[in-house]
């Protein structure tokens, strides 16, 4: 039982690629200078500064869109309050919300758990992940850098003994999942009435809002 459970915890933790934020400061701090394990994973992609921000600063609408596109795991996203609430079928579940942002970086703060009945409710993790980037003549390059630190002792002896594993996870994931990301994005910048003519209602509604249409045109020109 205790193997299965840190085995749990493990994929709970790699949930962190998109992680809550109970929101104190001093969270964020403790997490940034005293994390228990790092990921640094460097990323470009082909999109212009401002729709890459707009991408990053609206979780909820891209997480809607993911679903829309049928790609996997099925993350379920929804917003709670100022929180993105977000869950894959596996149980892994993490709430999410930004806490800094510049022309070039965004920072989110997060908390991820494991809704199992093998796992203990003392399995969690505070998460930040930082986005800098800059552009170049192929879009945008930068790194996303995730970093890590259990709740309490226990969680930070699990994270410690599987760091290694769960660096490649989260790599991996990370990898993945900006791949079939891609593909949203390139639709969004290349051809947005496809995105437009399979939205309805309140979906289609924030589309518009985050993304203009005489916008996104101008910008094609």
């Amino acid at each position: 039982m205790v193997k299965r459970s840190l085995s749990i915890t493990i994929a709970t933790l790699l949930f962190l690629a998109a992680p809550l934020v109970q929101a104190h400061e001093a969270r964020v701090e403790e997490v940034i200078n005293n994390p228990t394990v790092t990921c640094e994973k460097a990323f470009s992609i082909d999109v212009t500064l401002e729709i890459w921000n707009r991408i990053l600063d609206n979780p909820c609408l891209m997480g809607r869109l993911w679903e829309m596109y049928s790609f996997q795991p099925s993350y379920k996203v929804t917003r709670v309050d100022t929180d993105i609430h977000v869950s894959d079928p596996s149980g892994i579940t993490g709430d999410i919300r930004q806490v800094g942002q510049s022309d070039h970086a965004r920072t989110f703060f997060g908390t991820g758990w494991f809704d199992h009945w093998a796992v203990p409710s003392s399995f969690t993790a505070n998460g930040v992940v930082i986005f800098e980037y800059n552009t170049d003549r192929n879009g945008l390059s930068g790194e996303v850098k995730i970093l890590i630190r259990g709740n309490n002792g226990i969680s930070r002896f699990a994270i410690r003994i599987f760091s290694g594993i769960l660096t490649l996870r989260i790599d991996n994931r990370f990898k993945n999942n900006l791949e079939d990301m891609k593909k949203i994005i390139r639709d969004i910048a290349n051809d947005p009435n496809k995105v437009r003519e399979a939205l309805t209602g309140q979906l289609l509604s924030d589309f518009n809002k985050v993304f203009p249409e005489m916008e996104i045109n101008l910008a094609e020109e």
